[in-house]
Formats: structure tokens, C-alpha cells, sequence
């Protein structure tokens, strides 16, 4: 593993072996995180980003949230701790206004050029209506507003710096070497039931999980997805957590298949969260997956309340 920093002026400085290292993944949050401990013959100049490199393959880009120096009984240590590029969008605000036929040129221009995004991947046609920012909303809510309204996508940033927003392509990994694993059934995670307005203004149309093995009812609000509420359920009610030898990185976008002696065989799980670490063992991945499977549409007749599914329409 090799390690650059950028300082403050744009020079580059080799930062050596870290002595620990842990790079954190979430499916949910927007940027990764990386905390890396290395040793140091005195002070070093004020950096700016981390770099790491694994295999000639770049892992990981990001900007240095903190710089602690420590002078301890063995030497000296510098401790890092950053995030992933995508932090530059979520730290800073967008100027309130509105932004009429709204495009991903549009938008560089105005917000993301500034943060140093020179190259924006996506698509580049406006669309009808307009986005209206608010005063203390961030770059990040505006550009990911946009994308999912008019792009149906997570905009995210790639190894080589660059800000895609057209989507991202389903990638498997298949794993060997499986060091360990955990299965967990949880079932407390499940929704059995889902329960919609109709036109009629009662809740009476219902989506049902059919392999839920408890009652939990919910009633849906406006803009709730009843299908993918009880898929989401299903999902978190089955975690894998596994940990392989070695650097998974990047894992947004990234689906896993692997074989586990004795207790079968994994396919298409995605991953939810993982922390790729180094210590005296050596460098390894953790990952937590979930049920690799397809959505099934559940919905009950309107008028007796009796579930069928899967729906054809």
C-alpha cells in the first residue's frame, strides 16, 4: 500500500508505511472515511489530501478533515483522519436562489466548479421546471436532488476524481479466501404488512410480505413506496458479515458472490457497509452484505383485504 499526501501549496510527499489504517464504508453516507497513523522524524507541513494507492490501483481520494501530531515514548506519530472527495459537497452551502431548466452544466458552473470539480459525468440536457435552493442547503442536497429527480441516480465520485452522475453500473465481486463469517436471521428488522389510501381516502389497499413471520403493520404516507418499504425490510432482515485478506476498494455500486464451506454459497449480495483495516495480521476487509435477491410486488384486494402477489402489473 502507498500513501500520498498533497499539502496546502500542491506538493506532493510520500507519508510512508502507516503502523494502523482503516478505511469505512457506508452504504448510506455519502463520502467513505479513512484514519491512518504513521510515523514521522518531526513536524510536517499542513496537508490538504490523502492519496492511496493499492496494487498501482487508486482506492481512495480524499481531503484532510484532521492533522494530529503526537510525541509519544516510541517517536513520533501523525494521525490522519479524511473523507472521501464527495465531503467537499456536503460542506459547503449552495447560493439560495433558483436555477431554471435545471442541467448538470448549470450546476458545475454554479457549484461544483468552485470545489475544484472540473470533470462532471452525465448527461448533458436540461429538463423542464426549475430547483429552487434554499438558504443553508448544501451542494450536496442540491446535486443530489437533482439527480434523483431527473436522473433516477446517486451522484458519487470516482477513483480518478471525477463527479458521475450518470448512474453507476452494478459490478460483482466474487471472494476467496473467506476468513470468517456470520450469518444473522433478524426477524425484529421485518415488515409484514403495508397499508395504503385509496381513492376512497381509508387505508385499505394492502401490501403484504408474505415471509414475514410476525405482525408489523405500517401505514404509508404521502410519497411512500409501499414495494420497496417491505423490500427494504426484507433486505435488513438478512445480514452475511464476512472478512477476506487483502483491499475490496472501492465497494459502492459492488455486489458479492462467494463460497462458504459448510454453510453455502453466496450470490449477488450488495454491500451495505464495510472497513477495509491494517494491523500486525496484516490488511483485511470486513464487509456486511445483504440478501442478494429480486423485489416481489405484494398487494391485497381493495375490497376483502386478501393479500396475492407477486403482481403481474
Amino acid at each position: 500500500m502507498t500513501v500520498w499526501g498533497v499539502l496546502q501549496d500542491g506538493a506532493r510527499m510520500l507519508l510512508g508505511d502507516p503502523r494502523e489504517m482503516a478505511m469505512s464504508y457506508d452504504r448510506d453516507a455519502p463520502a467513505d472515511q479513512l484514519k491512518a497513523v504513521f510515523p514521522a522524524a518531526g513536524l510536517w507541513g499542513d496537508l490538504a489530501q490523502v492519496l492511496v494507492y493499492e496494487g498501482g490501483k487508486a482506492v481512495f481520494q480524499g481531503i484532510v478533515d484532521e492533522q494530529n501530531t503526537r510525541l509519544e515514548a516510541d517517536g513520533i506519530w501523525v494521525e490522519l483522519i479524511c473523507r472521501s472527495l464527495e465531503a467537499l459537497l456536503l460542506d459547503n452551502e449552495a447560493c439560495p436562489g433558483t436555477i431554471q431548466k435545471p442541467s448538470l452544466g448549470a450546476l458545475g458552473k454554479r457549484l461544483l466548479a468552485p470545489l475544484g470539480f472540473s470533470q462532471v459525468k452525465g448527461p448533458g440536457e436540461s429538463f423542464p421546471g426549475q430547483i429552487e435552493i434554499e438558504k443553508g442547503m448544501s451542494c450536496w442536497q442540491v446535486l443530489s436532488g437533482f439527480c434523483s429527480r431527473y436522473l433516477g441516480t446517486v451522484p458519487y465520485v470516482d477513483a480518478q476524481g471525477a463527479l458521475c452522475c450518470q448512474g453507476q453500473e452494478e459490478k460483482e465481486i466474487q471472494l476467496e479466501g473467506v476468513l470468517w463469517a456470520e450469518i444473522s436471521r433478524r426477524p425484529c428488522k421485518e415488515i409484514s404488512e403495508v397499508w395504503m389510501q385509496s381513492f376512497h381516502g381509508a387505508y385499505d389497499t394492502l401490501y403484504r410480505e408474505p415471509s414475514a413471520t410476525a405482525v408489523r403493520r405500517r401505514y404509508g404516507g404521502s410519497g411512500t413506496n409501499p414495494r420497496e418499504m417491505l423490500r427494504r425490510a426484507r433486505a435488513a432482515a438478512y445480514r452475511v458479515t464476512l472478512e477476506c485478506p487483502g483491499v475490496l476498494w472501492p465497494l459502492r455500486g459492488r455486489v458479492v458472490s462467494a463460497e462458504l464451506p459448510r454453510l453455502g454459497e453466496l450470490t449477488g449480495c450488495p454491500v451495505v457497509s464495510a472497513r477495509c483495516y491494517r494491523d500486525s495480521r496484516g490488511l483485511r476487509t470486513r464487509l456486511t452484505l445483504e440478501r442478494g435477491e429480486k423485489e416481489d410486488d405484494y398487494v391485497a384486494d381493495e375490497t376483502t383485504g386478501k393479500a396475492w402477489g407477486p403482481a403481474s402489473s
